[in-house]
């Protein structure tokens, strides 16, 4: 009887050994098939999330603000923003925004944007002054088709164009000077007041139109027209210097006085080095800082030490201290370090 119970309790042993193993195996496999079903999911998940995430949250954080924006959020929809929520922006908007940020961080796809939206599907004639300073050195990347139809014929216009120092290309201000030979001809150059009235547009004109300007009209115009020749190119320069220095107009430069140096302004950079040393002690006195500091630096030898003491305090300063650096950065050395 004992031997029977032993016997028994052996089977019933290993029945449940085998039956044991076998759940271990059947959970195993279902273990390993749940762990690459779930594994499949988050990869197709995780494919996903860089296509539909970003944009949708990017566009719910613009859509939470919308018509809440303060000034200082709505200013980085210049830079980050949608771009169907930037179009919901309006001209007058946009005219306050652009007043205060750095235009040269807006791409070229967002400033003609803005163009569409400030001209609202008509041309540039129908801008006054005000799109123009807001706008600023943007105006490089506007269509030159539109900047063709700026309405010169708006004083406040012409204005803005001739008194603000855009960072403007020279091509960009040929296409502007173009604009204000459709409204005024091509002869403009006759007009004293016309030419006082151009001012940074002056220089936006070809030399073979400067020349035909007469050397009495070119030296009767303000002093204030010709301080605005920075924008001109050495060509230009010297075809108005040639003009200005006619019998006609201010004569050669060994007969100026302080009168001439302060009428000729900033074409003084175009004397000859021959010339420097017969200008008069008296006439040096009138030579401005702003000319001394664009002067090429070559000429600063030709002035004697007579005409070094004759002049102000701030263009002596500035001659000095650009004497001194006309040997510190000699291209050629630099090369011969290399």
């Amino acid at each position: 009887m004992a031997l029977l119970l032993v016997f028994l309790t052996f089977i019933s042993g290993i029945f449940l050994v085998y039956t044991f193993d076998v759940s271990i195996k059947g959970d195993k496999s279902e273990a390993l098939e749940d762990l690459a079903t779930f594994y499949e999911e988050e990869k197709n998940a995780m494919i996903a999330l860089p296509q539909t995430e970003p944009t949708d949250s990017y566009d719910v954080l613009y859509e939470d603000n919308d018509f809440n924006l303060k000034l200082e959020e709505s200013m980085n929809v210049l830079y980050f923003g949608p771009t169907h929520f930037f179009l919901r922006l309006d001209a007058e908007t946009l005219l306050h925004l652009l007043q205060y940020t750095r235009k040269s961080r807006i791409t070229v796809s967002r400033t003609l944007l803005i163009w569409d939206i400030m001209t609202d599907g008509k041309t540039a004639a129908f801008l006054q002054a005000r799109e123009f300073l807001a706008l600023g050195e943007l105006l490089n990347f506007v269509p030159e088709e539109d900047l063709y139809h700026v309405n010169f014929g708006s004083q406040t216009v012409l204005n803005f164009f001739a008194n603000h120092d855009i960072h403007l290309s020279k091509r960009k201000y040929g296409i502007l000077a173009s604009a204000y030979r459709r409204y005024y001809g091509s002869t403009w150059y006759f007009n004293k007041s016309r030419l006082n009235n151009l001012g940074y547009l002056l220089c936006g004109f070809p030399s073979s139109d400067l020349a035909k300007i007469q050397p009495k009209v070119l030296a009767a115009i303000n002093i204030e027209a010709l301080m605005k020749l920075s924008k001109c190119t050495r060509k230009q320069t010297r075809v108005l210097y040639s003009i200005i220095t006619h019998q006609e107009a201010l004569g050669s430069p060994y007969s100026w006085g302080a009168e001439e140096i302060k009428k000729i302004s900033l074409l003084f950079i175009r004397v000859p080095v021959h010339d420097i040393s017969s200008i008069h002690l008296e006439a040096i006195k009138a030579i401005k800082p702003e000319v001394m500091k664009i002067i090429e630096q070559y000429k600063l030898t030709y002035f004697s030490k007579q005409q070094v003491l004759k002049m102000s305090s701030r263009t002596r300063r500035i001659y000095v201290l650009r004497l001194q650096l006309l040997n510190s950065y000699d291209i050629q050395n630099i090369e011969d370090w290399y």
